[in-house]
């Protein structure tokens, strides 16, 4: 199993408690709470709690369940939007600073470049160039 595989199955995992929780909670709120006056207005119709039924509360409760997943997918896609502009912001800013130190010091390491050739000692196997 890769580990970009490994990571999705993760995340599905916690998508499903997620959604798991939401559906108790709402249940339980839903039973614990009076509805007797209790409406919704979607779209400017009006939606008597009290008067449905058990199929429309189950779909209510899963539409609420989907809404909340939903939310919570596209908030959790937006902080890593976010955290992987400002990690690429840094990134630049850092290769900026590298760059500008580098030609800055490019001068002084050249120097020490021709220094250390200077001072080094030949080899015994190596040649010196004669003249003709």
């Amino acid at each position: 199993m890769s580990s970009g595989s490994r990571w999705l199955s993760i995340l599905a995992a916690i998508v499903l408690l997620v959604a798991i929780a939401i559906g108790a909670a709402i249940a339980a709120v839903w039973a614990a709470l009076p509805l007797e006056g209790a409406t919704i207005i979607i779209d400017g119709e009006t939606v008597s709690l009290p008067s449905m039924g058990g199929g429309h509360a189950a779909l209510v409760l899963t539409m609420v369940v989907l809404a909340v997943l939903v939310a919570f997918i596209v908030a959790a896609g937006g902080g890593v939007i976010a955290i992987a502009a400002s990690v690429l912001g840094l990134a630049v800013a850092a290769t900026a600073v590298i760059a500008s130190l580098l030609l800055v010091a490019s001068p002084l390491l050249v120097i020490g470049w021709l220094i250390c050739r200077l001072a080094r000692r030949p080899s015994a196997t190596a040649r010196r160039p004669e003249l003709a």
